[in-house]
């Protein structure tokens, strides 16, 4: 099964495997795989972990009938005494969870029967929280806009992301049940299995929405707090939700309408992988340069450099005219400090076009120049492109660094005040896209 193979690949290759899983995933498999892992996570470590940490309640000393039964008002009293007595003594010898105490289960719980909690948490906050926070801290896109377009995908990977983090504890958790453990040992898996989950949601985030390492870490650190809201959520709405006569009136009334969303959610996880079939079909084409350029573009966008380089490679290969591959390998040297070879790759790219993504050839140049500290060779390029493209922030910040590096302080703060003005004002699909070099100048002012 494809699916349950691209699990264990994580263990392996997670940045890779998230990729995998984004082009031949399921989320029906992988909703399917979570479920089982929890119900042998929940059997096994919760079980053990609710018997360890249970708070006692009064009914486990004091029995309605038994008390009933007692015929004179003295053994009454002396019966409520001694069940009351033996209560307060279990509430002051039982274990507490450390350093949280009592506190931890207003937010968590370890109830062995909770086995289906986690798959709604995840489904219904968890990722509609990651979205959120990509939307707000990595600026790609409206909130909206990546809910339909990645809610399915990012729900895949979450799904089997946190089968992948809670398997190893539940396979050791049942091996392990019948001995006698420190509840310590428990708890320590349970918090192991939470911190292998965070960590591979980072590589699961860059690589679905091509983030940086901070704008992951972020959106990690924040979507966890989803969490205890969806469990404590479920925790007290379910019993309602789970009513028959609510669970009919609401497919009734909402049936067409969330039909459609759910149909929507997933067409485009399918759109993504048909795409993606439909261009490594056409790279069997020996003569299809274009379709090895897209699987690069796309390589690049889930922060899969070596492969898309690959791909850039073979299509200048196919067509040495091939002038997307030729600027992207020189976008990408540039990245990595091979200022020479980046600047080939654009002579190149500039003796075929020099109006190539609207002028976006001479930025590449003036910035691969500037970097490399040559500073005169910068200015030509840069003062080209910001004649062409005045309102561009991000043209406007290099031309603005290089202004301040030589000395001409007043024509950079205009070039970095354009640059914030431009990217304050540019369309609101484009604005979150650009704040970054908005930030960039602010700090250079």
């Amino acid at each position: 099964m494809e699916t349950l193979r691209l699990l264990f690949l994580i263990y392996i290759k997670p940045g890779f495997a998230f990729s995998e899983i984004m082009d031949r995933g399921s989320w029906l498999i992988a909703a399917g795989i979570a479920l089982v892992v929890s119900i042998l996570f929940f059997a096994a470590v919760n079980a053990k972990l609710a018997a360890a940490y249970r708070i006692p309640v009064l009914t486990d000393f004091y029995n309605e009938v038994q008390y009933s039964e007692i015929d004179l008002d003295a053994d009454a009293e002396r019966y409520q005494a001694d069940a009351f007595q033996k209560y307060q003594e279990a509430v002051r010898n039982k274990r507490n969870v450390p350093i949280a105490g009592d506190r931890f289960f207003r937010f968590f719980s370890f109830e062995p029967t909770a086995f289906y909690r986690p798959i709604l948490a995840l489904s219904l906050f968890y990722v509609p929280a990651v979205i959120l926070c990509v939307s707000l801290f990595a600026g790609i896109a409206a909130f909206g806009l990546l809910l339909r377009r990645d809610y399915a995908v990012m729900a895949t990977c979450t799904l089997l992301a946190w089968s992948a983090a809670h398997l190893p504890f539940a396979i050791a958790g049942v091996a392990l049940f019948g001995t006698e453990l420190d509840p310590n040992v428990w708890l320590s898996m349970w918090i192991g299995s939470g911190a292998i989950f965070g960590i591979l949601m980072l590589f699961a985030i860059r690589t679905v929405f091509g983030t940086s390492y901070a704008a992951a870490v972020v959106t990690v650190a924040l979507a966890w707090l989803s969490l205890p809201l969806a469990m404590y959520f479920i925790r007290f709405v379910s019993p309602w939700l789970l009513s028959p006569f609510l669970l009919i009136l609401a497919f009734i009334y909402f049936g067409g309408y969330l039909g459609g969303q759910i149909s929507g959610l997933g067409g485009a996880f399918r759109q993504r992988q048909n795409l993606k079939r439909f261009l490594q079909n056409a790279t069997i084409n020996p003569r299809d340069a274009d379709a090895h350029v897209q699987l690069g573009l796309i390589y690049l966008e889930r922060r899969q450099e070596s492969r898309a380089v690959e791909h850039f490679a073979k299509a200048l290969e196919i067509d040495r005219d091939e002038i997307d591959a030729t600027y992207e390998l020189g976008r990408i040297a540039r990245a990595h400090g091979e200022f020479q070879k980046a600047l080939d790759h654009f002579a190149i790219t500039l003796g075929h076009d020099d109006r190539y993504r609207l002028s976006e050839i001479w930025r590449e140049i003036g910035a691969t120049y500037l970097d490399a500290g040559m500073l005169n060779e910068a200015y030509e390029p840069l003062d080209k492109f910001v004649e062409r493209r005045p309102v561009d922030p991000e043209g406007l910040y290099y031309f603005g660094r290089l202004l301040k590096a030589k000395g001409e302080h007043q024509g950079a703060r205009e070039m970095f005040e354009s640059a914030i003005e431009s990217a304050r004002t540019s369309p609101y699909f484009r604005s979150r896209q650009l704040v970054q070099w908005a930030k960039l100048a602010q700090k250079e002012l």
